[in-house]
């Protein structure tokens, strides 16, 4: 149906496309909002074009809804719209413990606009989310993911997901938690580096954290809360401050490091760990490089990242 279509197929909130505003401007029964769309849409207009829809995020639903004579024919809309992408979220859970429920740790978006702070950029599929009542159905799929534990349980682990990026630690943690109840425990030490902005309230699965420290299934647990001391302090600086222990871990040991979370910080993470193998493992820059270029070719070194 044109309702389905609109809901799960067309993206009524991505930036207009000029093609879209000149289609639009066809169809406006006031001339002045016809003009206004045909001037955003044109060379002259390139630089507020580039302000008001692209930096503000408007898309055809607010535009349709700020200019009441636009009505333009469904099946030339939807031709024009682009396709909703697929909103990818890292599962946090695991099979091993309850193959009937799925987990997501999901951030709800809803901050200013990087390039005009005085508007609300909301997330498509986290406000979806947020206001789905319990029982009701969602469009989902599942893909393989890349993250899987070593083999060896003597395979030292190492992981790194601040933020919503604890998600596949989570799992991580449980699936251990199934092998340790079957005899089949690790042996290898594990590391887990997290971070927040604030220890209170920003403190993902704390008590689960802490239970797996307990229990034996986690054997280090780093905390970086960025805005909770006098200069901030982030799962970067972390690894660096541990350098040693972390190289006898992934370069000695040939261990496994997970990285999860935002690309920046991931990018960030990696050159700590090439300065790592630099500082501690007396290596070249160069040589450095190449062992990080190496664990990725080996599958011992996994991100999954966003921007």
């Amino acid at each position: 149906t044109v309702g389905q279509a609109l809901r799960w197929v067309a993206d009524l909130r991505a930036a207009a496309s000029k093609p879209l505003l000149r289609f639009l401007a066809a169809h406006a029964a006031d001339p002045a909002e016809a003009a206004r769309l045909r001037h955003l849409s044109s060379r002259a207009g390139k630089e507020e074009y580039a302000a008001h829809v692209v930096a503000a995020g408007r898309g055809a639903a607010e535009l349709l809804q700020e200019m009441p004579s636009l009505s333009p024919p469904l099946g030339g809309l939807l031709e024009l719209l682009p396709r909703l992408a697929p909103r990818y979220y890292t599962i946090s859970s695991s099979p091993s413990l309850d193959r009937t429920t799925l987990h997501l740790t999901v951030k709800v978006l809803r901050e200013p606009f990087r390039d005009a702070p005085h508007r609300t950029k909301l997330g498509v599929c986290s406000t979806q989310l947020e206001a789905a009542a319990a029982g009701r159905s969602v469009v989902a799929f599942v893909r393989r993911s890349s993250f899987r534990l070593p083999r060896d349980g003597a395979t030292p682990v190492v992981m790194v997901g601040p933020g919503t990026g604890i998600a596949p630690f989570r799992a991580f943690l449980q699936e251990m938690r199934v092998a340790a109840a079957e005899g089949r425990g690790r042996t290898g030490p594990t590391r887990l580096y997290f971070g927040c902005r604030h220890a209170r309230g920003d403190y993902l699965y704390e008590d689960e954290l802490a239970a797996a420290v307990e229990g034996k299934l986690l054997g280090t647990l780093r905390c970086a809360f960025s805005r909770d001391g006098a200069r901030k302090v982030y799962v970067q600086d972390l690894l660096r401050e541990d350098g040693r222990e972390v190289w006898s871990l992934l370069g000695c040991r040939g261990g496994h490091l997970y990285i999860c979370g935002g690309t920046a910080m991931g990018r960030e993470v990696v050159l700590a760990l090439q300065r790592t193998a630099v500082e501690h493992g007396k290596l070249s820059e160069a040589e450095a490089a190449a062992f990080v270029s190496r664990m990725e070719g080996e599958g011992r070194l996994v991100k999954e990242l966003w921007s």
